[in-house]
This record gives C-alpha cells, structure tokens and sequence, in this order.
C-alpha cells in the first residue's frame, strides 16, 4: 500500500505546497537508523517518508490514529502509536527499540507534540537520542522547513506554503557512547538540535518577519496601482468626453483608498492588493480599446485564465517576489497600450503578457518555473505560428521584455528598502 500512494501522494504535495526533498541519501541504505525531525505540523510523517527508499516507521502521538484519513495514511506508512502523557511511553520505545535491533529505521520526533511556535521547543525529549546512544544506531537528523505555515497547530485544515524537507549527515553515536549516559545522551540530543536549527531558523526568521508583514497598515496607493489607471483614465476622457466611461478608474482609486484606510488588514486583504493593478489594467484595458481606436482583444477571457495560471505559483512565493511580479504585469499592460499604437493587432496582449510572466520565472526561478516557462512560450509561440501576427508581434515581445526589466528593478529596491520589524517582535534573538 505504501509503494502504490507514495507517488499520488508526492505529485499532490508537489502542488499544493511545492513540496522538495533533499539528502534522502543520508538515511542509511541499510541496518537499523534513527531520524529524528522537528515537529511543525501533522503533515511531519508523510512529509519524511515520501523520498528515501527506505521506509521509516514513527513513533507518533496516538490521537493522530483516531483522525479520519490521516490515521489510516500513517498507519500505511508504518507508523505505531505512542501515549505522550509522562511516564506512559515506556511501550512505544521498547518497541522502537526492537525495530532498531532488527535493522530497521525509526523516526521520533524529540518535541513529543507540535510546535507551537514554528522552531523546536526549549524542552526536547530524549527518546530519539536514547534510541541512538543504547543501540549504537546512525542519528539522522532532518529539518522541515514550511510545514508550520502550511498547517500550524491553530488552523484546523492546511492551507497552500513552500515545504523543504532536508535530511542532514548521520550523527554517530558512538563518539557519545564514551561519555556517562547522561552526558552522552544530552550531548546527542544537543547535537542533533544544532543541526536540525542551523537550517530551520532562516526561514522561521522569514515567516516571522511576513507574519509582522500582515499586520501592518496598507500602504497608500503605490505608482504601479495609481499612476496607470490615473493614466487610463485621463486618456479615455480625452478621446470619449464621458464620465461613464472612466468611472472603473475612479471606483479603483476608491478600493485603493478604503483598503488604506478602512479594510481591515491581514494576508487575503495583502494578496487581493498586491493582485489588484494587472487585474485592473486586463479587464478595464480591454473595454476601453475600441473608444481608444485599437483593435480588441480576441479570446480575452483566454488570456486572463492563462495569466491567472502564471500567477498561481506567486501564492508560494515570499511576498517581495510575488509583489514584484504583480508590478511588472501592471507595467507590461502599460508597455503593451504603447506597443499597440506602435503595432495595432489584438494578438500584441497575448504575447507581452506571457512574454513578461515567462522572463519573470526563468530569471528569479520561482515556483513551478521549469513547467510555467515552457507552457508560457509554448503559447506564445502556438500564437505566431497559427494566428499569425508577423513581425508586427515583436513589439508586443519588447514590450513584455521591458517591463520584465521594470520589474527586476522594483524587486532590488524592495530588497534595499524592506522594512525590519521591531527586534522584539520576532523573538528567538532574530536581529540580523
């Protein structure tokens, strides 16, 4: 059963959170082994057991038995339970132990329960470095990076987030086993704590900083979002003379205003922000090329699922990429107006936008990069070739090309300008 689900379960994970494994390799190939992982999420003992080749079998809480769906997916994959309660796990590790002794590989994780934090506990249980130290077993320490995000210990289903699993070098315990057992065993578990944090903290840094981010007080109408459609606006009154017909304008430079000043603030409010420029420009760009004398736009409804595909992987992303990407759209629609008066075919939208959102994923090679690339100039292309176009398509190309450059130029400065969040905010001693 745990060789037919592996594959649909990792194809499933490498979508809704970009899941990536690296250092399988350090579980031993053979003989019995321990890892031992930080504990974020309840997602922990899939995430572990979906890449080395060896199963794992893990010791886990026994309430995660009795949940629908979950309990029978970690049973599949091995798992046995264990009464976290003090002084009532005797049980479990003795069988631990005799999995060990038989060669096989037992994970543990030392929290005993899911962070409440997103980084280890202060309080570590000593049950995985015991394992290791009284059997002679490799230690492999792993690291989950993300997990927390993607279902911490208050939400009640997971959401999408960026999960890196990583499987560090073996500890070997037989330096340890020299010193008193006490000794010895604490000096493992503070090993393996060194290794699992020295590549969990960064992004526990990183969530932490986006968590302040998400409370903080919308900013008051960026250039990206006002200048274009203060832009459109001015232009469409100048050839119509009608009010009505800037009125989408108008009614956008109001949502801006009442998300500064009255929308209350948290990471749905911050993404339909950041989204909202491009999805402006597409959709009110359109309605107004004919009264601007430009030919309109075939299949628009097309281009803007397929823009809303180059998008998605921007939910992944941290918050200085995917806001960069949402700039540089705003000014590929900008850019494209221009090349449309340059060279008037309704094809010019179908080839900057995708032009742009390609440029964007190849240079930063954000999430889902090697798949977006490809289908985007793939459509690009299926449009020059079949629905002709001609040379006059190279200026739409440019146009996308630039405002790929725009947006490269927003990203460096957003990095020089980000705002730290108070040092006390963000705990751990994260001040750097």
């Amino acid at each position: 059963m745990r060789r037919a689900l592996l594959p649909l379960i990792e194809a499933l994970f490498r979508v809704l959170f970009t899941y990536e494994c690296v250092g399988e390799e350090n579980v031993p190939a053979q003989g019995g082994a321990v890892v031992a992982a930080n504990h974020p999420s309840y997602l922990d003992p899939v995430l572990l057991s979906l890449r080395p080749a060896r199963p794992i079998r893990f010791m886990a809480w026994d309430a995660l038995f009795r949940i629908p769906i979950l309990g029978t997916l970690i049973r599949a994959f091995g798992a046995f339970p264990v009464d976290v309660r003090l002084g009532r796990g005797q049980a479990a590790y003795t069988k631990a132990r005799a999995l060990v002794e038989a060669g096989e590989v037992v994970g543990i994780f030392p929290e005993g329960k899911r962070s409440r934090a997103g980084w280890m506990e202060a309080a570590l249980r000593e049950g995985a470095a015991r394992l290791a130290w009284e059997t002679g077993a490799p230690l492999v320490p792993a690291t989950i990076a993300g997990a927390y995000r993607a279902w911490p210990h208050y939400q009640s289903l997971p959401k999408p987030a960026r999960i890196r699993v990583r499987f560090h070098e073996p500890i070997d315990p037989g330096a340890f086993r020299s010193l008193p057992e006490d000794e010895g065993v604490a000096a493992l578990l503070a090993e393996l704590r060194r290794r699992v944090e020295r590549s969990l903290l960064p992004g526990v840094k990183a969530d932490l900083r986006m968590n302040a981010l998400y409370r903080t007080p919308a900013p008051w109408p960026r250039i990206h979002e006002a200048v274009p459609a203060l832009g459109f606006a001015l232009l469409v009154f100048w050839k119509t003379r009608s009010f009505r017909a800037v009125l989408p304008a108008y009614l956008y430079i109001g949502y801006l205003l009442l998300d500064l000043l009255l929308l209350p603030q948290r990471r749905i409010m911050k993404w339909a922000r950041n989204a909202s420029a491009p999805f402006f420009l597409m959709t009110y760009g359109e309605r107004v090329l004919a009264p601007l004398g430009l030919p309109p736009v075939p299949a628009g409804e097309a281009l803007l699922a397929m823009m809303a595909g180059a998008a998605f992987p921007y939910v992944y992303e941290r918050g200085r990429v995917a806001l960069a990407f949402f700039q540089g759209l705003a000014f590929a629609c900008c850019f494209e107006l221009g090349a449309l008066y340059v060279a008037p075919t309704g094809l010019g939208p179908h080839v900057a936008l995708p032009v742009f959102a390609a440029a964007y994923a190849w240079e930063g090679r954000t999430v889902f990069w090697r798949y977006a690339v490809p289908a985007l100039a793939a459509y690009v292309g299926w449009l020059a070739v079949f629905l002709g176009g001609g040379m006059g398509l190279l200026a739409h190309a440019v146009a996308g090309l630039l405002a790929w450059l725009i947006g490269k130029l927003a990203a460096n400065r957003g990095r020089t300008a980000a705002a730290e969040p108070p040092p006390s905010t963000l705990g751990l001693g994260l001040r750097d």
